[in-house]
């Protein structure tokens, strides 16, 4: 997504922040090293010195729980 306008993108990191800190720490953190630091699971993994099973659950749980966030804000894909 591209946003040309500054406030807009202030607004969008914003909102990102906010959706983040609502969750656990163990799979934001999990959220941040996969999908903004672009690391692989087997990285997640070593970095937070846990199983490479344990890095899949914590994604999917996260994205769970970002889903029902955004659902709650009355996002709909």
């Amino acid at each position: 997504m591209i946003v040309d306008d500054p406030v807009d993108a202030a607004v969008d990191r914003a909102e990102l922040v906010s959706l983040l800190s609502g969750l656990p720490m163990p799979e934001r953190e999990i959220l941040v090293l996969f999908y903004l630091q672009d690391l692989s699971v087997e990285d997640c993994a070593q970095i937070c010195e846990i199983p490479a099973g344990t890095v899949k659950s914590r994604l999917n749980r996260a994205r769970r729980l970002l889903r029902a966030h955004l659902e709650e804000k009355g996002y709909r894909p």
